[in-house]
């Protein structure tokens, strides 16, 4: 199991032990299970994070059914109706907002940024990246380790290939086998704090680093890039997944209302 699953976990079991502290499984019911929501509502929490300690639930009584600790899985007969998903997350960057918040960045940052924006790469994709999955001559970085659990192949930008040059000729870099390392060569786990100040000092609002990676796709599908190769890229399951950002690609709209207009003319 992934180090971000695991977090994600705890703080499932943490939500339910806070929730039903002395409650055992085999004792959930569609009444514990009613209760539990409304409480969590009452607390403002939100639908989607209902939605998800519940699925952790789910999980843990799946897993009791197969070591014959429980007959029936009580999540089956919970009806989700009432608890909207809430639509996927589209946030993204216009190209003065990055060089905005670029400029903010401290210059351990900084690359970070590049890089995001410019290979569509997950944060801790990004972060655990090795200098021997980087080949610069074939212009790409082969991934072995994903959060889909699929290796995949990054193709790198002119813009990119440059950042990730600096940073190995960097003057006084320690011996690391991470792109980005601390001075003791060690990889570096986080930069929340230091994105987050970087946000400030923009006056970028609501704003994550995961939303840089919906910049570098947001900024392809408006470049007329494909949605299959945005897939491919981006290392989505589905084509789906991709299309949420067909809307921003208006070119081949443009085109045909001057057809339309002209025919009518």
């Amino acid at each position: 199991m992934k180090k971000g699953t695991r977090r994600t976990y705890r703080s499932n079991a943490k939500n339910w032990l806070s929730a039903f502290p002395n409650l055992r499984l085999d004792e959930i019911d569609r009444s514990t299970l009613a209760l539990f929501v409304s409480r969590r509502k009452e607390r403002g929490v939100s639908d989607t994070t209902i939605r998800r300690d519940i699925a952790f639930l789910g999980t843990v009584c799946s897993m009791a059914i197969a070591w014959g600790w429980l007959e029936t899985n009580p999540i089956t007969a919970l009806s989700k109706k009432f608890l909207k998903e809430a639509p996927p997350r589209t946030r993204f960057l216009t190209r003065r907002e990055f060089e905005r918040l670029h400029a903010a960045a401290s210059e351990t940052l900084k690359p970070q940024l590049v890089l995001a924006v410019e290979t569509g790469m997950r944060k801790e994709e990004l972060l655990s990246l090795t200098l021997d999955a980087i080949d610069l001559k074939r212009r790409e970085i082969h991934l072995q380790e994903t959060k889909t659990n699929s290796p995949r192949r990054v193709p790198l930008s002119d813009a990119a290939i440059a950042t990730i040059a600096d940073l190995i000729a960097k003057p006084g870099r320690p011996s690391s086998r991470y792109l980005f390392c601390k001075p003791d060569g060690t990889r570096i786990l986080c930069n929340k704090k230091g994105f987050r100040a970087a946000c400030e000092r923009a006056a970028i609002m609501d704003f994550r680093f995961h939303d840089l990676r919906h910049t570098f796709a947001s900024w392809w599908v408006q470049s007329g890039g494909d949605l299959y190769k945005l897939s491919r890229v981006l290392g989505h399951r589905t084509l789906q997944m991709s299309a949420r950002y067909g809307h921003l690609r208006t070119d081949d709209l443009h085109e045909e209302m001057e057809k339309v207009a002209k025919r009518r003319g």
